[in-house]
């Protein structure tokens, strides 16, 4: 009881005086990696040039595939049909936005935990610009994704992993946009999204054995967990890995719109050559691809998204309401936000607000828990101490009730007596009266 009014005064010192803040966003909490997994490092020596060849050159031989042309559309039943091959679960998740129509094609590895739904992604987008045969852009992203399928499909991990190819993302990221939506107000569990784009041209020495991660500040920990996945593998995968700040011009930018975490891998070498004669041009073939580099990146990508799925998840936080893209008013959803057709206005899957609403929480596992910090904009607003249960509820409003109006994220923090943290945010415009 001592230590319970002892941490209650401290944190309440905090919140009256206006300095409280929270450490870096933190995500779930996963057990430590420490060494490489023998069956890992089997299914790395797996992926070859020569698969990685067959998927690309396949994939181009339908040539500029402009999302919902038939060229398009033929794309999209190849990569359904390489998927069903491989023995998973395959659906095409149909869309219609703007003056487009088009499908992503979702394959499914189910994972052997039955206890949990947690859902990790590795995804491509298989369209182009109207012009391009888009070997690099994103047919190397593509051609990645169901190399891993192939190998990954042919083993069993702790969670399910989703393998996707989206149309849409050179018109506005419209399948992608629409797909985590969809997901979203499903209430799929989708703990990490590792998205490819561009990942098959490298020409200096530097670029040939680095790969670069762009991060959200909130899927940081994914960054940090493919670094560390890169040093174990290093013998295996010849690559390295380096963390940049987000780019929001690609698919996994609907994801963090969302409320989910995600990262978009890039290859090292973007330079004036590659964006001036390659890229979104007739230039993007096939042989432009520096094939070793792209068999070390699906390599290491392979090695990455392997651990995700196997390692034990030890806490996850989730905000289930408010929904992510809704108007709310109180507390009563009005009318879902689906009209945004720009990607750069970074309004998809913002909720907006007016009144005092109740942000709900799902702790997993919840039988540690020490203490739920509930945030606004990085500044601890209210909290709960001692009290182990799996849901959370907090009324949004700041520590003295003053008025909340404009753009503002709501942020909680789980802590456990074992020092484990995990956090989730949601993005409003929020208006208190």
């Amino acid at each position: 009881m001592r230590r319970k009014i002892i941490g209650i005064f401290v944190v309440g010192i905090l919140l009256l005086t206006g300095f409280a803040s929270v450490p870096s966003q933190a995500g779930p909490a996963l057990q430590p990696l420490t060494s490489p997994d023998p069956q890992i490092i089997d299914m790395i020596q797996q992926v070859n040039e020569s698969l990685l060849y067959y998927y690309n050159t396949h994939l181009t031989a339908f040539g500029p595939r402009y999302t919902g042309t038939e060229n398009c559309t033929k794309a999209s039943q190849y990569i359904y049909d390489e998927f069903q091959a491989m023995g998973l679960s395959v659906k095409f998740h149909n869309w219609t936005f703007d003056k487009f129509t088009d499908r992503n094609v979702v394959a499914t590895l189910p994972g052997t935990d039955t206890s949990s739904n947690a859902i990790f992604i590795i995804c491509a987008h298989y369209d182009t610009v109207e012009i391009s045969p888009g070997a690099i852009d994103d047919g190397s992203g593509v051609s990645a994704v169901l190399a891993t399928a192939k190998i990954l499909s042919q083993h069993s991990f702790n969670y399910t992993i989703r393998f996707i190819a989206f149309s849409g993302e050179e018109v506005g990221l419209y399948g992608s946009y629409l797909y985590a939506r969809d997901v979203s107000r499903r209430g799929d569990n989708i703990v990490g999204v590792i998205n490819l784009d561009e990942i098959g041209y490298s020409n200096t020495m530097e670029g040939g054995r680095t790969f670069c991660f762009l991060c959200p500040s909130r899927s940081k920990w994914i960054g940090d967990f493919a670094l560390t996945v890169s040093t174990l593998y290093i013998k295996q995968t010849n690559m390295t890995v380096e963390l940049y700040q987000n780019l929001i011009l690609s698919d996994h930018q609907s994801f963090v719109e969302y409320g989910f975490d995600a990262i978009f891998g890039q290859q090292y070498d973007s330079d004036e050559y590659y964006y001036e004669h390659i890229s979104h041009s007739r230039n993007d073939t096939s042989d432009r691809i520096n094939w070793t580099y792209i068999t070390n990146v699906t390599k290491l990508v392979l090695a990455v998204v392997s651990e995700l799925a196997s390692t034990p998840l030890e806490l996850q936080v989730i905000i289930t309401t408010p929904y992510q893209g809704y108007s709310y008013f109180f507390n009563h959803p009005l009318l879902p936000l689906d009209f945004w057709k720009s990607s750069f206005s970074s309004l998809r899957g913002t909720t907006f607000i007016v009144g005092r609403t109740e942000l709900n929480v799902d702790v997993i596992p919840y039988d540690d828990v020490e203490t739920v910090l509930f945030c606004i904009d990085g500044n601890i607003n209210g909290g709960v101490w001692e009290v182990a249960q799996p849901h959370y509820n907090w009324s949004i409003h700041t520590m003295f009730n003053t008025p909340l109006v404009g753009k503002h994220t709501v942020e909680v923090y789980v802590y456990t007596t074992s020092g484990k943290v995990a956090f989730d945010e949601i993005n409003t415009i929020i208006y208190t009266i």
